[in-house]
């Protein structure tokens, strides 16, 4: 069988270091949506195993720090079996476990989760004996009737952020969207097209981000068996004006094309709750010659109407494809590899 017919029958599976990668930031983009304000996210700068991430409203110092641990097996059925170690595990009222299952078929988490708090991690999952450090073996029905010790513990995917206990709540009778805030906003396009990519990989990419973030140049693939690179650039926008126009604006003081360098404009409607089904990937030498000019911009603007071209349309490609575009452009060799 085929890697893509594996993909596409829903046998497709990632190595566990991806898998966590995609889930972690599954669930990042579900705080995102979820939460009514703007949402402060930190992640480690070195993953040393005690804290995946930590979160807190704008200004709130609220801080909650998050253990996320995932899997794409089910047992027996409808049952959630992994084991984990904690060997620098401090138990502390602002520390949760959130524990996920990814669903290979859908590409995505599903609920429910299961969110414990440090402080009852004894009481839900059951200790190895014998083992140096500290390992812990998780197992919960996913069924909504379960009567396990995690039951308790189950919470909606999209709830995740409002169980917090944060003094701002989500509506309950919300539908999810995405914040108004900009930056906010950024992180989010940035942190779906992460999980894709990851999603998409054949495990000879890596995706690195940049630190710090100012330069314009997003995120850096390399392939691992040839060296050659390509970097991009993640724009996405979620406000629609009356004229259904959406636009992307690339500072001119940062921007330097090259053939291996792409800008990825995106829509998100925050209305209609859901992703433009197109998106576009322009490599950079092309963006120079067709953005128009405004003061410290080079702007981006095309329609959403699907049925009108403009010199945009070229660079056109269905979103859910985005990822795996410029993934394609590691396999062209037609300029020297990184030394």
């Amino acid at each position: 069988m085929t890697r893509q017919t594996d993909r596409e029958s829903g046998s497709w599976r990632p190595g566990d270091a991806q898998l966590g990668w995609i889930i972690e930031n599954r669930i990042d983009e579900a705080y995102v949506l979820s939460w009514p304000g703007q949402l402060e996210t930190w992640v480690p700068v070195h993953d040393t195993g005690g804290y995946d991430r930590a979160r807190a409203p704008v200004g709130s110092y609220d801080f909650r720090l998050d253990q996320i641990k995932g899997t794409a097996s089910l047992h027996s059925g409808n049952q959630v079996h992994l084991s984990f170690d904690t060997p620098a595990l401090h138990p502390r009222a602002n520390l949760n476990f959130t524990f996920v299952y990814f669903d290979l078929a859908t590409r995505g988490t599903a609920d429910p989760a299961w969110k414990v708090p440090s402080l009852d991690l004894d009481r839900v999952c059951t200790p190895v004996p014998g083992q140096r450090d500290s390992r812990w073996i998780f197992s919960a029905s996913r069924s909504g009737m379960a009567r396990d010790r995690a039951a308790k513990y189950q919470v909606a995917i999209r709830d995740l952020a409002g169980s917090n206990g944060w003094s701002v709540l989500p509506p309950k009778a919300a539908l999810p969207g995405v914040s108004a805030q900009p930056l906010e906003a950024n992180a989010f396009f940035k942190r779906a097209f992460d999980a894709a990519f990851l999603q998409a990989a054949t495990g000879d990419e890596v995706l690195m981000a940049a630190q710090p973030d100012v330069f314009g140049r997003h995120r850096l693939a390399f392939s691992k068996s040839t060296g050659t690179w390509a970097s991009i650039a993640v724009h996405g926008g979620t406000a629609t004006p009356s004229t259904e126009l959406i636009q992307a604006n690339i500072h001119m003081a940062t921007f330097v094309p090259h053939p291996r360098h792409f800008i990825l404009v995106q829509h998100y409607d925050r209305r209609a709750e859901q992703w433009y089904p197109w998106s576009w990937l322009i490599p950079s030498t092309d963006f120079a010659k067709l953005a128009a000019g405004k003061g410290a911009y080079l702007l981006f603007t095309t329609t959403l109407n699907p049925q009108r071209a403009n010199r945009w349309t070229p660079f056109r490609i269905p979103t859910s494809d985005a990822a795996k575009a410029f993934q394609a452009t590691l396999k062209r060799r037609t300029l020297r590899p990184a030394a």
